[in-house]
């Protein structure tokens, strides 16, 4: 007889059996392992599997954010490694790890969830609602002018509490960036580029006015983040020229507007930058009197149809990519 299957967190002995059924995924175990080692925010407590006998078939994972909005941090569940074995698919094993993933996040505090989706349909049945954000996007070009500043590579023992200056100034002007501690930062420094990135900042003198971070991601090269001073819209385009021109065997970069300068700057440069939209991002209301009282409205707000387009407005609203889970 087949045996009875279990929903439930897992035990820390267990996550080498997650991990087993994930690569069937992509066939990479230690794309995930990374997340498992590195990101601060995994817990064992919000690591949910359906188990036959002692055999996880299915899987999902939540990883906990804290995400600024107009002076409010949200604390955010973000749900990924969803991943069920494919002889159980069609069993409704993943509709029912989600919602136990919401009683969870809803018990320990979360306001809300996010996700990034290709089904979009499928988690729009279970209550995530698809909200755009606007991407930009670098065709493959010709070759761009020498930078005018000195591009070094990224060290994190030189230039890291530069870096994070720059980003905590710049993301406090945007919605949905996340709030990171320096532990944050060392985590995600060893698991976004998964494996590999190319990190590198803009100097005058030994000061850092500007960076980036990119990596291949599904066979794109993509700006997983930037950030510079103010008035160094210049510094930061060319660092994102440099990424671009050193991917020039891809199909373009993928980059999200956040500099409002930066544009004009890579066209100078002669890139055209050029606005995408995508759906897949998808965000759900965990509890909406939780969540009312940090925003200042009533809890019936957050029902609203244009609630996401308030709380997060493309032109102003940036998720990082390294940022991803």
């Amino acid at each position: 007889m087949t045996p009875p299957v279990t929903l439930r967190t897992i035990r820390p002995s267990e996550r080498d059996d997650v991990l087993d059924l994930l690569h069937g995924w992509l066939g990479d175990r230690s794309f995930f392992a990374r997340y498992f080692a590195h990101d601060p925010s995994f817990r064992d407590d919000l690591c949910f599997v359906a188990v036959e006998g002692e055999r996880p078939v299915s899987t999902l994972q939540v990883f906990r954010k804290s995400v600024r909005v107009d002076g409010a941090v949200l604390d955010v569940g973000g749900v990924g490694n969803v991943y069920t074995d494919p002889a159980h698919r069609g069993s409704g094993l993943a509709s029912e790890l989600l919602r136990l993933a919401c009683d969870a996040m809803r018990e320990q505090g979360f306001d809300m969830s996010l996700l990034f989706a290709t089904l979009v349909d499928f988690y729009a049945r279970l209550g995530w609602r698809s909200h755009v954000r606007c991407l930009g996007f670098l065709g493959p070009g010709g070759g761009v002018p020498p930078p005018a500043v000195e591009i070094r590579a990224f060290d994190a023992a030189r230039h890291l509490d530069a870096v994070m200056r720059i980003y905590d100034a710049q993301s406090a002007a945007l919605a949905g960036t996340t709030v990171r501690d320096r532990a944050y930062w060392e985590g995600q420094l060893r698991y976004a580029g998964n494996p590999d990135e190319t990190a590198v900042v803009a100097l005058e003198g030994d000061s850092v006015v500007a960076y980036a971070r990119g990596t291949t991601l599904y066979d794109f090269h993509v700006v997983l983040e930037y950030g510079c001073l103010d008035g160094r819209a210049g510094e930061l385009a060319d660092l994102v020229a440099h990424l671009h021109g050193g991917a020039a065997h891809l199909p373009g970069t993928l980059i999200q507007p956040a500099v409002p300068d930066l544009g004009g700057e890579l066209r100078r440069r002669g890139l055209d930058l050029r606005v995408i939209e995508d759906h897949m991002w998808m965000w759900r209301v965990i509890d909406a009197e939780r969540l009312a009282a940090k925003l200042g409205i009533a809890p019936a707000d957050t029902r609203r149809d244009d609630f996401l387009a308030r709380l997060f407005p493309p032109e102003r609203s940036v998720y990082w990519f390294s940022d991803r889970f």
